[in-house]
């Protein structure tokens, strides 16, 4: 998968760059005249950021391939009980966020989603999470949304786990492809995830 290498090569660039921080860094910027402690703080905000793609990659990596329950219930604001395989016909994208996650990062995936005319009704999904279900009739309406939109509490995934929107190809075996986890404020990334998606959506016609 092209964005699994994307992120291994991320990892091995962010390693290597630690690396040469630790062996260098130190010598080359106190004879600078660079604080001690602004060399130390680079390298734990260095370490966190290899840490946390590390995470992610795994997280990426665990869950695909793994399948959703036929049987998964969704609800709209006005009917429960809908089958989720009622409503997959074909490999669709799936943008999986709740209420209780980073509102901005769910603006700017959907804003980037809806920048592009080849995400609709017919390939594209919105589960979602709200426990009062006239947010969701409000939330569709304020992004005057034409995707299906549908409140479920848990997929079952283990990414639910970590209260981070994230998206994926779901296709008609009801299993998970191309699990991809966006960071905070990463816009060329899920602009870079999108045209692959859209690729992938394709070819399926």
């Amino acid at each position: 998968m092209k964005n699994t290498k994307q992120t291994i090569w991320l990892l091995l660039a962010l390693n290597l760059a630690l690396v040469a921080l630790l062996l260098g860094g130190r010598f080359f910027w106190c004879k600078r005249g660079v604080d001690a402690a602004v060399y130390n703080n680079a390298i734990a905000s260095l370490k966190e950021l290899y840490k946390n793609q590390k995470n992610i990659s795994a997280w990426q990596v665990y869950t695909n391939g793994m399948v959703l329950s036929r049987d998964l219930e969704l609800q709209t604001e006005k009917e429960a009980g809908i089958r989720l395989d009622s409503v997959t016909m074909n490999t669709m994208l799936v943008l999986r966020y709740t209420e209780l996650n980073c509102n901005s990062c769910v603006d700017l995936i959907l804003s980037e989603i809806l920048a592009q005319n080849s995400f609709n009704e017919q390939n594209t999904l919105l589960l979602a999470y709200y426990q009062n279900p006239s947010y969701l009739y409000q939330f569709k309406r304020m992004n005057r949304l034409q995707f299906p939109v549908f409140s479920v509490k848990s997929t079952g995934l283990p990414t639910d786990t970590l209260n981070l929107p994230y998206l994926f190809l779901l296709d008609k075996n009801m299993q998970i492809n191309h699990m991809y986890i966006p960071e905070e404020g990463d816009t060329a990334s899920i602009r870079q995830y999108l045209g692959f998606a859209k690729e992938k959506l394709l070819k399926q016609r």
